[in-house]
């Protein structure tokens, strides 16, 4: 049986986790939506990365139905009433700087996601939540290189150099990855091989 301090922790792992992805599945309608104006493949690209958020979550409320828990803390995202689309000036997307400025932007979010998960990983003590933790982990660098590749075919904008870390450490792609619309980005730890929409 599990002590109070233990069940605690369980119950603000998940809401901490249930937070993080309802945050980033909002955040991937909304590019979405922005970026129907500009490119209709990459729209349909944050579409379906909101999509892997809200199936993280679905994944999620499955593990938690064995956890000791009295009441989840979580809920699909899809399931809230949509917000209002209050369109306001510079709202959409029309042209490249804007765009690579928004990519680079979602970009940096998929890094700090990433990090989020190691960190929650590095403390966790629910042998039943390291699978999840671990498949988010990956699935997170699937979709950093996936929008890095999106960005840098984008007009005008110049090849990258390697990017570092904070530590210095040099952040360079595992493998070779392509997005395959209608496909999960990274299901495990295997990744999904296939024509990007955007080309």
């Amino acid at each position: 049986m599990n002590t109070p301090s233990v069940t605690i922790l369980i119950e603000d792992i998940l809401a901490r986790a249930n937070a993080h992805e309802h945050q980033a599945y909002q955040r991937y309608r909304w590019l979405s939506l922005r970026f129907l104006t500009y490119h209709i493949a990459t729209s349909k690209l944050m579409q379906a990365l909101a999509s892997e958020s809200q199936q993280r979550i679905q994944s999620l409320i499955e593990v938690s139905a064995s956890l000791p828990i009295e009441q989840s803390p979580l809920h699909d995202p899809a399931e809230r009433r949509e917000q209002e689309l209050q369109v306001q000036t510079h709202f959409f997307i029309f042209d490249d700087e804007v765009a690579a400025e928004e990519l680079s932007r979602a970009l940096l979010e998929e890094w700090r996601s990433r990090r989020f998960y190691e960190r929650l990983q590095a403390y966790n003590a629910i042998p039943d939540l390291n699978a999840w933790l671990n498949d988010c982990i990956g699935q997170r660098r699937a979709q950093f290189q996936i929008l890095q590749e999106a960005r840098d075919q984008l007009p005008g904008v110049a090849l990258p150099t390697p990017a570092r870390s904070h530590d210095g450490r040099t952040i360079t792609p595992l493998a070779p990855l392509r997005w395959r619309e209608g496909a999960p980005v990274n299901r495990g730890r295997g990744a999904h091989h296939g024509q990007a929409p955007w080309r």
